[in-house]
């Protein structure tokens, strides 16, 4: 199953990278993607939205919820001379504050995907920290 995820991966991520260069705000637009090529093959996939007051669709395939597919996971990685404005901090950079987390980040930039273990859900989930609102 894993090859079949990777080559959808991959598929989508060559696809897309020939027509743009950045792959801020495709989030929702891979999900579906991913999502249809994975039904085609027969593979159980679910879209998910990160909650809060800020948007990021992921998936999570497989049979037993076994993969984690988030190929625009990219964009949370700090940028030269910019702050993040939603979130305490970069997400990818809280990733990397355990080991578990530095590879989770890993499979994500380098895969689109990670397969899922233990409390990594929990972790990924965690590097999505918004800054508190402040109302006057």
């Amino acid at each position: 199953m894993e090859e079949m995820i990777r080559f959808v991966v991959f598929k989508n991520l060559d696809e897309t990278l020939n027509e743009n260069v950045s792959l801020d705000g495709l989030c929702f637009y891979f999900a579906n993607n991913i999502k249809a090529d994975l039904d085609m093959m027969e593979i159980p996939a679910h879209i998910y939205n990160i909650e809060g007051d800020y948007d990021h669709y992921y998936l999570i395939a497989g049979e037993n919820d076994d993969y984690l597919i988030d190929p625009t996971y990219l964009q949370f990685l700090p940028k030269e001379n910019e702050r993040p404005i939603m979130f305490k901090e970069f997400p990818a950079t809280v990733l990397e504050k355990t080991d578990r987390g530095k590879e989770i980040l890993g499979d994500l930039l380098y895969n689109g995907y990670h397969k899922l273990m233990g409390d990594d859900m929990d972790i990924y989930l965690s590097s999505f920290k918004l800054k508190e609102k402040r109302f006057k």
